[in-house]
Parts: C-alpha cells; structure tokens; sequence
C-alpha cells in the first residue's frame, strides 16, 4: 500500500506544552478553567458593557419605565432556570434510584470488574479511589508494553519497529498520566484532563492490527504480551468512561446547587428594583449613584445565566469529546483548536 493510499487513524492528544497558546487560551475557556473564575470574568465584562450603553445613552438611568422594564424582563428569563435545575436534578436522581435487586446486580458487577483488575494488574486488593484505580491501570498497561518490546528484540525487523514505534509513542504519555493521577484527587479537573486525553481506542487498534498482520511472525511470549494489552486497554477504557460519568454527574449536581444560590438572592434583588427604582430616582442622588445601581443589577440578573453558559459549555465539550469513543471505535472528537496527528498503518 502506497504512502498516499494508506489509511489514518487518530492519534494520542499531543501534550499540552506543544500546543498553540491561543489554542491554550479556548481550551482553558472550554475546559480547564475554573467555572467560578470564569464566571467572574464574564459577569465583570457584562458591568462594563452595561457602563458603555449607559454613556452612549442606549440605557438611560434617569428613566424609572426603561430600567424597570429592562429588569422585569430578565426576570422573565430566569424564570425556567427552576424548570432547567429541577430537570438536572432528575436527572441525577434517576441513576439513584432502584430496586434492591437492581442494587445488587450493580454491586456484584463492580465486584466482578475489581476481580478482573486484580488479575490483570496482580494488583490486590485494587485501589478504591478513582484516580489510583485508573493509576494502577495505565501502569500495568504500560509495564506490559515494555515488556512485550523485551520480548521482541529477535523479532523481524518490521515487527520490531513497529513495536518500537508504539512504545516510544505510548511510554512518555504514559509516564505523564501516571505521575499527574499519582498526585490529583477524584473531583478536580485534573484527573478528567487524563481520561479525555490517554486514547485508548488508538492503542487498542494497534494492538490488534499488530497481532493480526504478524500473528505468524509472532512468538508465544509476544503473543501473550499483546492479548494482556488488549485486556489491559479494555479495563482502562470501561474505568474512563465510568469515571467521566461520575464526574459529569457531580457537575450538574454543582450546576444546580450554584443556581439556585445565585438565582433566588438575584430574583429578590431584581422585583426590589422593579418595586423601587422611581422612589430610588425621587431621592436626587448622584447621576453615578443610578449608573452604578443598574450596571449592577444587569450584572446580577445575568449571573445565572453566566454560570449555566460555562458549566454546560464544559459538560457538553466533554461529552462531545468522548460520545463516540468506545472500545476499538477511534471516533474521538477534537476539542476546540485542537490538532490532531495521524499515524499509518502499511
């Protein structure tokens, strides 16, 4: 097959100091940021937008009709967020809730899977935090790869590069997944930047283009080393997926939780400045006085809409990020300004 007809496929994430720092700047906006920092900064970019219509007199702060319509109707507005946080908590509790049979399948699946862990990484009992668990994972995959590289320094030259080619690509990111889980918790930010990034189904079609096209060439040592691969990508991808699951869950917990935190207090804030902004106008106080009164509450009846914009923004450049990789599919999705290498199969 020529260099030209040969099929591609996509390959692992390339490491974050090789990217582009304007493509730093939207995968932090997108993903790695910190949702209430970011909010901040949205929310103080909209007090100065509101500044800016004040002085080129879109808004006009001496008018009591145009301020309180302005607030009454966003207002309205927020009025579905309760119908999107009580459809978000639904939504997390319909994974809570189940018969004691449907309990104990789950728990007996769980177990089942931690048994199958331990008697593919001899690791026992297996890790009980998430990121150690996924920790331990990556680690045998990786020592298995070494080894099935030591098992083939008298394998034909072409098996042997390839092989070589593989480990030399997989290893250093391998290194890096198991040093930042060794020092992340389960819940930050950290640990997810590990499952989005180690493309398992990449590896795992390696692994089987390799012992399908040189399963003759093969020795029964190196033979073994790949199906341990194989098993070892398998149990890394079902622990991925799981953990994003768990994290996504958590998030929207917190979504929910911080929209009713910033919703209520600002729909109380917003019907007193609709009840209250004239006799507030009767007092003759500065012209700053009203300037600042409305950027504020523009500010305040934007906020829940802010915080949903970026929470949801993460959540769904996850989903979009992971839906389609599953097992030996490389369907992975780019996220945004991302660049992605190929590699070929001859």
């Amino acid at each position: 097959m020529s260099d030209e007809e040969a099929p591609t496929a996509s390959q692992p994430d390339t490491g974050l100091a090789e990217r582009l720092e304007a493509g730093e700047l939207v995968r932090w906006i997108y993903l790695y940021g910190d949702r209430r920092r970011l909010s901040a900064i949205l929310l103080a970019a909209v007090f100065g937008v509101s500044l800016l219509l004040i002085r080129a007199g879109l808004i006009t702060p001496a008018e009591a009709g145009d301020v309180t319509t302005l607030a009454g109707a966003l207002i309205g507005g927020m009025l579905p967020f309760i119908t999107v946080v009580l459809a978000i908590n639904q939504l997390i509790l319909s994974e809570e809730f189940g018969s004691t049979g449907a309990f104990f399948q789950r728990l007996e699946e769980t177990q089942e899977y931690r048994h199958r862990i331990e008697e593919h990484t001899g690791y026992r009992p297996s890790p009980a935090e998430p990121s150690e668990f996924l920790r331990v994972l990556i680690e045998a995959k990786r020592k298995t790869a070494l080894g099935l590289r030591n098992v083939c320094r008298d394998a034909p030259t072409d098996v042997r590069s390839r092989i070589d080619s593989f480990v030399s690509q997989t290893d250093p990111r391998d290194r890096d997944a198991i040093e930042t889980l060794g020092a992340a918790q389960f819940g930050s930010f950290t640990v997810i930047s590990v499952i989005l990034h180690y493309n398992d189904p990449w590896q795992l079609q390696v692994v089987r283009q390799l012992r399908e096209t040189h399963r003759s060439e093969l020795s029964e040592a190196a033979d073994g080393q790949l199906e341990r691969l194989e098993e070892l990508l398998g149990d890394i991808h079902i622990a991925r997926q799981y953990f994003k699951s768990v994290y996504m869950q958590q998030e929207l917990a917190d979504l929910s939780k911080i929209l009713l935190y910033v919703g209520f207090p600002t729909l109380l804030g917003g019907a007193f400045v609709i009840v209250a902004y004239g006799n507030l106008l009767a007092l003759g106080l500065h012209p700053y006085v009203y300037v600042l009164v409305v950027s504020a509450t523009i500010t305040a009846l934007f906020s829940p809409f802010a915080v949903l914009l970026l929470y949801v923004l993460r959540i769904a450049t996850i989903a979009r990020r992971t839906a389609a990789d599953f097992g030996p599919f490389v369907l992975q999705q780019e996220l945004p300004e991302e660049e992605t290498e190929t590699l070929e199969f001859s």
